[in-house]
C-alpha cells in the first residue's frame, strides 16, 4: 500500500475506507433505521391484511426468519387482498402505461433556431431507445413482483444495474430498505441492508477487496448469517453536479468507497406514495385504511357466528331428558327418547337478519375503494350513466390520483427514465443533446395534464349537447368536424388507433353523399345548378367535326 510521507515526521500509512467513511456511514444508517421504527406496527398489520404470507418483519436490524407467519387463519377477510393488487395496476396504467411514452425530454427556449430542429431529432431518437431498452429490460415484470402490496403502504424500491451486459432491474423489499431526508426535505440517505450467509459474501462484493477478518470467518462459519450494506448519500457540497457517496459495507465495516456523479447515476431508486413532510417513509392507502380493515375484519367475524347461528342454533331439552345431548345432535342418528318429552327439545335463540352487516359492508367496501383510488365509474342502479357522467367520474378519479401521485412519478418514473438515460450514453448508445456546453433538461410528462384535458373533453361534450340541442343547424355550419375530430382523439390519447382517410379519399365521400342527397347515382358526374354535368366531372369537350369544301381546277 501507498505510503504517506508527512514532513519532518515519520511516514503514515494511507487511511483504509472504513476509517474514512465508517463512522459517517455507520451514523447515517442508524438514523434511518429510527425514521423506520417509527412506522413499524403500521407495516406489520399492512402485510397481516393485504399479504399475510409474507415475511412480517420490517426491520433491517433483525434477521427474518426461514420460516412463514403462522396467524393467516386469524384472518376473516380477503378484501386487502383485491385492494392491494388493484392498486398498483391503476398506479402503473395512469404513470407508466407500457404503450406510451410516459416521460419525453423537450428542447429549451433558449436554442438557436438554426440547432433546434436537429435536437429536436436527436431527442426523439434518444427517447425512442430509452423507452426500447426499458421494454426490453425486466423493468415491468420486476414492478408486478415489487409493488404488492408495498406500493400501497407507501415506499417502494427498485435496483437497476448492469448485470452480465444486459440491464436487469431487481425490487428491493421493505425489509431491506432504510431511508432518511435530506437538508431539502427530499429522500437523500438511502440503503440496502441484506441478511445472506457468509458463503454468499464474496459474489454479493464481487471484485471488491474483503478485510483478513471477514474473510477468516466466511471460512470458519459458512452457514451463519451476516449483512452486507450498500449505502448512497447526496453530496450538497459539490453544486456542479449531482454527486453521490457509495460505500458497500459488510456487518459495520466499510470495504468500499466511491463518488458517482451525474443525473441517473445512482442505481437504487426510492419512490414514496402520499409522503409526510415530517418522515422519510410514504403514508400509502393501506396505511390510511387500516381502522377499516380491523373495522371489516371484525364485521365478517361476526357474520360468520351469526350465520352458524342461524345454521346451527342453540336447543334446550329436559334434565331429565332420555340421553346426554350437551354435545348437540347429529343428522342421521337415532336416539331413546323417554314418553312425554317428544316436544321438550326446542331452539332457544333465533339467529337476527344481517341486513344491517351487509349495508355496513358495503359502505366499509366503497370508502375502502375510494382510499385506494379504485372507485371507477361503475352502473349502481338500472339506468346507465350517460357519456358525461362518467367521464366526469373518470376525471375526478385521475386528478385525485395525480395530487398524492406526483411525488411518486418525481421519484419512481422519472428517476427510472434518468437512470436509463445515464446508462445508454455511458454505454454510447445515445448521445447527449449538448448545446453551448449545456445537456437539455429532461421534462417529465405529468399525469395531472391527462386528468386537465379529460375534463376539457367532459366539458366540450355538454357543450355539444347543449349547443347541438338547441341551434341544430347553426351548429353543424358552424363547426369544422375534421379538425374537431383531430383535436378530441388527441386529446383522448386514441391518434394511432383512429386511421383516417385521405383527403381526396373524403372528399370523393362528400361528393358520393350530395349526389345521393339529389337523387343521382353515386357513379354519375357531378351536375350544376340546372342539372348539367360540370366541366369538371363532364372532361374535356370533345372536338366538333368540320367540313371544307374546295373547288377542283377544270
Amino acid at each position: 500500500m501507498a505510503q504517506m510521507v508527512s514532513k519532518g515526521g515519520p511516514s503514515v500509512p494511507d487511511r483504509t475506507p472504513h476509517d474514512q467513511w465508517g463512522p459517517e456511514a455507520n451514523e447515517r444508517l442508524l438514523n434511518a433505521r429510527r425514521q423506520k421504527v417509527q412506522f413499524e406496527l403500521d407495516m406489520r398489520e399492512a402485510y397481516f391484511f393485504a399479504a399475510p404470507h409474507r415475511a412480517r418483519n420490517v426491520l433491517s436490524s433483525v434477521v427474518t426468519p426461514d420460516v412463514k407467519p403462522k396467524d393467516a387463519a386469524m384472518l376473516n377477510s380477503s378484501f386487502a387482498f383485491e385492494l392491494a393488487a388493484d392498486f398498483p395496476t391503476v398506479m402503473m396504467n395512469t404513470f407508466l402505461p407500457e404503450s406510451e411514452a410516459w416521460a419525453v425530454r423537450k428542447p429549451g427556449f433558449k436554442i438557436p433556431a438554426a440547432q433546434s430542429a436537429q435536437v429536436a431529432n436527436d431527442i426523439r431518437d434518444g427517447d425512442r431507445a430509452i423507452f426500447e431498452a426499458i421494454a426490453g429490460s425486466n423493468f415491468y415484470p420486476a414492478c408486478g413482483v415489487g409493488f404488492t402490496p408495498d406500493l400501497a403502504i407507501g415506499t417502494v424500491a427498485m435496483w437497476i444495474r448492469k448485470e452480465r451486459g444486459e440491464i436487469c432491474c431487481q425490487p428491493i423489499p421493505i425489509r431491506e430498505i432504510e431511508i432518511n431526508l435530506g437538508p431539502f426535505g427530499e429522500i437523500d440517505d438511502r440503503f440496502v441492508v441484506r441478511w445472506t450467509k457468509n458463503c454468499h459474501v464474496k459474489t454479493l462484493t464481487k471484485g471488491l477487496d474483503l478485510p483478513a477478518g471477514i474473510l477468516a470467518e466466511i471460512k470458519t462459519a459458512p452457514t451463519a448469517k451476516t449483512t452486507v450494506v450498500w449505502g448512497f448519500w447526496r453530496d450538497w457540497e459539490d453544486d456542479t453536479d449531482e454527486v453521490w457517496h457509495h460505500v458497500v459495507m459488510v456487518k459495520q465495516t466499510v470495504i468500499h468507497h466511491t463518488v458517482l456523479r451525474g443525473r441517473g447515476s445512482c442505481p437504487l431508486l426510492v419512490a414514496r406514495f402520499n409522503p409526510s413532510p415530517e418522515w422519510a417513509w410514504g403514508v400509502g392507502p393501506l396505511i390510511q385504511s387500516l381502522p377499516d380493515l380491523r373495522h371489516l375484519d371484525a364485521l365478517a367475524e361476526a357474520k360468520i357466528a351469526n350465520l352458524e347461528l342461524g345454521l346451527r342454533p342453540p336447543v334446550s331439552y329436559p334434565d331429565d331428558s332420555f340421553a346426554n345431548i350437551e354435545e348437540g345432535i347429529e343428522p342421521g342418528m337415532a336416539y331413546a327418547m323417554r314418553p312425554g318429552s317428544e316436544g321438550a327439545i326446542k331452539n332457544i335463540y333465533t339467529a337476527t337478519p344481517p341486513d344491517a352487516a351487509i349495508y355496513d359492508r358495503n359502505d366499509l367496501e366503497q370508502r375502502l375503494r375510494r382510499l385506494f383510488f379504485l372507485d371507477w365509474p361503475h352502473q349502481t342502479g338500472d339506468t346507465p350513466p350517460t357519456a358525461t357522467q362518467w367521464l366526469d367520474e373518470m376525471t375526478m378519479a385521475q386528478r385525485r390520483i395525480g395530487t398524492p401521485g406526483l411525488v411518486f412519478w418525481r421519484e419512481f418514473c422519472g428517476a427510472t427514465f434518468s437512470r436509463f438515460q445515464y446508462m445508454l450514453e455511458k454505454d454510447g448508445v445515445i448521445k447527449k443533446v449538448v448545446v453551448d456546453g449545456k445537456q437539455v433538461a429532461l421534462t417529465p410528462y405529468n399525469p395531472a395534464q391527462r386528468a386537465a384535458e379529460q375534463q376539457d373533453v367532459a366539458s366540450f361534450t355538454r357543450f355539444v349537447q347543449i349547443g347541438g340541442a338547441a341551434f341544430p343547424e347553426e351548429f353543424k355550419i358552424a363547426t369544422d368536424g375534421s379538425k374537431t375530430l383531430d383535436v378530441l382523439a388527441k386529446y383522448l390519447g386514441v391518434e394511432k388507433m383512429w386511421i383516417k382517410r385521405s383527403p381526396a379519399d373524403m372528399q370523393n365521400a362528400i361528393n358520393q353523399i350530395k349526389q345521393l342527397q339529389a337523387g343521382q347515382a353515386p357513379s354519375a358526374p357531378s351536375t350544376g345548378p340546372q342539372g348539367q354535368p360540370t366541366p369538371e366531372a363532364a372532361g374535356q369537350t370533345p372536338a366538333t367535326p368540320t367540313t371544307q369544301f374546295r373547288m377542283m381546277p377544270k
